[in-house]
């Protein structure tokens, strides 16, 4: 997802991208994460360099202020970490994915930008034939709804095991799905 902004002499795009493909936003991203859920930043940066295609994967939202039209050829572009979710796959529903670890900085809260993660989250998921997504919220289920959310039984999240264990492996000790729950959007 990209969304362009022209402010006269110098053009706004904000735009979501896979972590890695941006590795020189692991550590702002791991501050960023750690600003709303303390944890060891070098544990933090280690399990998002974990992200990749295949799931687990980190999605970014940055803000990208490129000089104008009529500034000088060459100049140098500026990006700015404004949010980040990460996907993982469901054990035993190969059509959904587990959002989780989805912040907005917090100077930046409130200005539409949550928002724009989720929709580049949808997007994202959409694009790859996904068709259903799962999150767990314990203060923020207002904010969901807006979304389209709506409350539904928990979910399994394969977490960082897909990519080291086969999901059928995992799917083998998975309860039964009447026993599960959360939010999802369809």
């Amino acid at each position: 997802m990209s969304i362009e902004k022209n402010m006269g002499p110098v053009s706004e795009v904000i735009t979501a991208v896979p972590l890695h493909q941006r590795p020189s936003l692991l550590e702002a991203c791991a501050d960023l994460i750690n600003e709303e859920w303390k944890r060891s930043r070098t544990s933090r940066i280690h399990s998002l360099q974990r992200s990749s295609d295949n799931f687990p994967m980190c999605l970014v939202l940055i803000r990208t202020q490129r000089p104008g039209e009529e500034a000088a050829e060459g100049q140098i572009t500026e990006s700015q970490l404004l949010g980040h979710a990460r996907l993982s796959r469901v054990v035993g529903l190969p059509q959904s994915l587990f959002v989780e670890t989805v912040v907005v900085a917090k100077a930046l809260r409130g200005k539409g930008y949550g928002r724009k993660l989720m929709e580049a989250v949808e997007d994202y998921a959409r694009s790859r034939g996904y068709r259903r997504l799962h999150l767990t919220t314990h203060d923020k289920q207002t904010f969901y709804a807006h979304l389209g959310y709506t409350l539904s039984t928990p979910v399994q999240c394969a977490g960082f095991m897909s990519s080291l264990v086969p999901m059928g492996f995992l799917e083998s000790f998975s309860p039964p799905q009447h026993e599960r729950g959360g939010m999802c959007r369809t």
